[in-house]
């Protein structure tokens, strides 16, 4: 073709049929869903990452004009739209924000005005997600206002009965079968705090706590509990109580139809006077009321309705399961209003009746009852002849609803045809194919799948549709199909146009009497699941590539801050031991806190990232509670005092032994981080902290730890993002305050992993409550009482020789002046290689070794001079003198050869610390 200016023109053309032909058929996969989610009897919509609609059922919105209206609009315009209140609105985008960030579905109950008054809905929200994240969320809503009104009569009923427990002048009370208070009416304990605690208690736990109790009376009353459990009948007995009182009990055991226990009611009953026969009968009537009032009771809680019909048609005693069918029931109405089918159940409970009646025998029959709702239940009615009280002849009758029952059973024979049409209807890939691979049935899922139609592939090799190099696999797999277990398979396939697909199958080898066995197959494609899970594997190993690029930049920025902070720190303590005039010491004062507060600030970003990274490892040492707490608020009381504050520390009561297993130092973190953030946003009142026991066992210790302070509070919008990392409660608070929103983080990941969840309450300007409990074994056996650190000898170290390998000039220098002023002989150099020809040729009692040095690094002298034929050098103690600050790094100097290892910046008790222990177990190498 001729293009003006050019010799010529390369025109590219690409088939885009197969294309066309998916486009096509997702559309019809669309149109099918939809029609399918417009037939669910319950409200469906779904939705985009943005809450806007993308499809929405008639049970949502009947109008279609509306329905269409509501595509792409939020659901905040929809309720507008609607006229439903802004608070529903709100619900709907809090709970849709919840589905996505957590990622798992959210419910709850939606409740909306309609013509016919308030209605009910339980709304769920349910994230689906796609390979680049939440792709759209389904939503549904089940009309469930019956069940609230239910709920709220049944709540009313509790009341009603409850209320007229709480007015008998007789003790009452109800166990559960292990003699735990489940009920405590007044007249048994006036004070309605006392009954509030004893709900859950066991009559052991409750009179442990009331003193001056009669001795044995909690054996007696064990004694009578057990014997109404085994007996299954009432136990009565006569209790002394002080005054002196004397007391009827009464323990009874209420069983379930079934025969398994549901409660039993305990009642008592002064009989102090029942010498006078008024009283004595005053007293029996009011036990036969009880009694009654008990039967009532046990029979109004049998679901099923239960009734006596006297001689004149009437019921003269009906529970409350019959009174509430009597409501829904049409057999209750009268005169034209009942029906020929109503007219006809009435006369086959007739029949029923003059059938016992006649025969005097029981009888039970399976009838029909028709609701007002025009409903059809079915019950099984059970009837037999009893006399009345007064003698006269009575049927007494128990109908059990059985519609479930009855309703399943014309299920199953329905379930034939569902199985065809599922099959034909599935998505799922299903077909049925011999033991030689030829296929016998396929469903329209394959058809689609493959683009051919059922009289192409039913009589042709399944492995036709296949790759050429899967072709004997198939074979081999049909031949060692087990029965009736089924194999998962991942095959490849080649669709009519090409393109290959992967499927997820599952086969089972079916074998019938007297037919050849076949093969029943089914699966899914699973092309996008393989190629998602191949782009996982690959974003899997980014990010780990990228966690440890993470972790080496940060021991290597640690490496960094702490070395000339070794020499900042170091310097200001040679400085601090110099004459100084008070100006010239309150400067040393703001750099050694400016330095230390640095410090801190290091330690927390590297915890941080040690939390993050799941590297973080707690001790599991005996400690003392009250002495971490107490040096926890020693720490601050410097702080507190300055800023005049008044700082508590609240301990339990005296005589608990405070001793148990935990991890002391992440502990008093803690506590630190807790004390430091009040008394931070604490400008006038008091700061407290305290511990509460809350159960002390020999297995161990659960203590509540909290600080209280009466600081600025936290607004409630700002509470749910405060222990996010890097995070303040405003900006405001960042810029009046400072800090670098760590500390709060931290704590909560330390508590979690010792147990716990951090919490916390606060009123904006009235102060903060944070709280974590924590559950601490005991030692297994007891340890002796920490003692006072000495006061350091540094005589002890005179004329020792010690090699210093340290290439930073400045914390050279700061060792040197230390180690000298402690007596020691200080041989010094400034690399690996140096340090190593010394340690070769010269005796020394210690090695104090940077790792970083130019020529061999610390790990590498120390590998070497481990390797000396000479046993004395061989075994010098060695130091690391290290700015990294991992774990894992003191482990891996450990684990080539070295003794101990000391991070920078370090204090001067610190190291002497650690040359007294090691020089104490080496020998003198001037002895050998």
């Amino acid at each position: 073709m001729a293009v003006p200016g050019y010799d010529y023109a390369t025109l590219y053309l690409t088939d885009v049929t197969a294309q066309q032909q998916i486009a096509q058929q997702l559309a019809e996969q669309r149109t099918f869903y939809e029609s399918v989610l417009e037939q669910v009897p319950m409200a469906v919509a779904v939705f985009d990452a943005q809450h806007r609609y993308l499809f929405v059922n008639p049970v949502v919105e009947p109008d279609p004009i509306t329905r269409a209206w509501m595509l792409g609009k939020t659901s905040t315009e929809a309720c507008q739209r609607q006229q439903h209140p802004a608070a529903v609105a709100q619900q709907r985008q809090a709970a849709f924000a919840e589905a996505l960030r957590e990622q798992r579905a959210v419910s709850w109950d939606e409740q909306r005005a309609n013509s016919a008054g308030v209605e009910y809905m339980q709304v769920s929200y349910q994230p689906m997600p796609g390979p680049t994240g939440t792709r759209w969320v389904i939503a549904t809503g089940v009309d469930i206002t019956e069940r609230k009104f239910a709920e709220a009569r049944m709540a009313e009923q509790r009341e009603f009965y409850e209320s007229i427990l709480n007015l008998l002048p007789v003790d009452v009370a109800v166990f559960d079968a292990q003699h735990r208070y489940l009920f405590v009416n007044p007249a048994a304990v006036t004070d309605p705090e006392v009954r509030r605690q004893m709900i859950g208690l066991t009559q052991g736990e409750y009179l442990a706590r009331r003193p001056h109790q009669p001795a044995g009376l909690l054996e007696q009353r064990q004694h009578y509990f057990a014997q109404a459990m085994r007996t299954r009948q009432d136990v009565i007995w006569e209790e002394l109580r002080p005054g002196p009182q004397l007391m009827l009990r009464r323990l009874r055991p209420v069983f379930a139809a079934d025969g398994v226990l549901r409660l039993v009611v305990g009642s008592g009953i002064d009989i102090t006077a029942r010498h006078e026969a008024e009283e004595r009968q005053r007293r029996a009537q009011a036990l036969l009321q009880e009694q009654q009032d008990f039967t009532r009771q046990v029979v109004d809680a049998l679901p099923d309705a239960l009734y006596m019909m006297g001689p004149d048609g009437h019921p003269a005693f009906a529970n409350a399961a019959y009174r509430a069918s009597v409501v829904h029931n049409s057999h209750s109405q009268h005169g034209a209003e009942k029906n020929a089918i109503v007219q006809d159940e009435l006369r086959q409970i007739g029949a029923l009746d003059d059938l016992v009646m006649r025969t005097q025998q029981p009888h039970s029959r399976e009838l029909t009852f028709t609701l007002t709702t025009g409903e059809k239940r079915y019950f099984n009615v059970q009837k037999q002849p009893m006399r009345q009280p007064d003698g006269q002849p009575g049927i007494l009758t128990v109908s059990s609803d059985v519609t479930a029952i009855k309703r399943a059973r014309q299920a199953l024979e329905q379930r034939e045809k569902q199985y065809h049409d599922l099959v034909y209807y599935s998505q799922a890939l299903i077909c049925t194919l011999d033991l030689q691979g030829r296929l016998l049935s396929v469903n329209p899922a394959i058809e689609q799948l493959l683009g051919l139609p059922a009289d192409q592939l039913v009589g042709h090799f399944l492995y036709e549709t296949m790759l050429p190099e899967h072709h004997a696999g198939l074979q081999e797999y049909l031949d060692n199909l087990s029965h009736p277990s089924p194999n998962p398979q991942i095959i490849k396939i080649l669709t009519a146009t090409g393109e290959r697909r992967y499927l997820n199958y599952y086969a089972h080898r079916v074998a019938e009497p007297g037919q050849p066995p076949y093969v029943v197959a089914s699966g899914y494609d699973v092309t996008a699941g393989v190629r998602a899970q191949r782009a996982l594997q690959q974003a899997k190993q980014e990010a780990e590539e990228n966690a440890r690029a993470k972790e080496a930049f940060l021991a290597h920025m640690s490496h960094e801050i702490r070395t000339p902070l070794n020499g900042v720190l170091g310097m200001a303590a040679l400085l601090q031991k110099t004459p100084l005039t008070e100006p010239q010491a309150e400067y040393l004062h703001t750099m050694q806190h400016a330095g230390r507060h640095l410090l801190a600030l290091l330690n927390d970003v590297l915890d941080m990232a040690k939390i993050t990274g799941q590297h973080l490892q707690l001790d599991h040492a005996p400690f003392d509670l009250a002495v971490a707490m107490q040096g926890a608020g020693q720490t601050v009381a410097a702080l507190a005092e300055e800023k005049g504050l008044q700082l508590t520390v609240a301990l339990w009561r005296e005589g608990l032994d405070p001793r148990v297993l935990g991890d002391a130092y992440r502990l008093h973190q803690v506590l630190l981080n807790l004390l430091s953030n009040a008394i931070k946003f604490t400008e006038r009142g008091r700061v407290r902290l305290g511990a509460d026991v809350l159960r002390d066992a020999p297995g161990g210790l659960t203590v509540r730890f909290w600080v209280e302070d009466t600081g600025i509070g936290i607004a409630p919008e700002q509470q749910a993002h405060i222990f996010e990392a890097f995070t303040q409660a405003s900006a405001e608070t960042s810029q009046r305050f400072g800090g670098t929103g760590l500390g709060l983080a931290i704590s909560q990941q330390l508590v979690a992993q010792m147990g716990g969840v951090l919490r916390l309450t606060s009123t904006p300007g009235h102060g903060t409550t944070f709280a974590f409990q924590l559950t601490l074994p005991r030692p297994a056996r007891p340890a002796a009482p920490a003692l006072p650190p000495a006061a350091p000898a540094y005589d002890g170290l005179r004329g020792r020789r010690v090699l210093l390998a340290e290439d930073n000039p400045v914390n050279q220098f700061i060792a040197v002046v230390v180690l000298e002023r402690w007596g020691m002989q200080v041989q010094a150099v400034a690399n690996g290689t140096d340090a190593l020809d010394y340690l070769r040729t010269q005796p020394f009692d210690a090695a104090l070794l940077d790792i970083r040095m130019p020529g061999l690094s610390g790990v590498a002298v120390t590998t070497a001079i481990r390797q000396h034929p000479d046993p004395v050098r061989a075994t010098v103690p060695i130091i690391a003198l290290t700015a990294n600050a991992f774990d894992t790094d003191r482990a891996g100097y450990l684990a080539a050869g070295m003794d101990a290892c000391l991070t920078k910046p370090y204090e001067e008790a610190a190291l002497y610390q650690l040359l007294v222990q090691l020089l104490a177990r080496a020998p003198d190498p001037a002895d050998q």
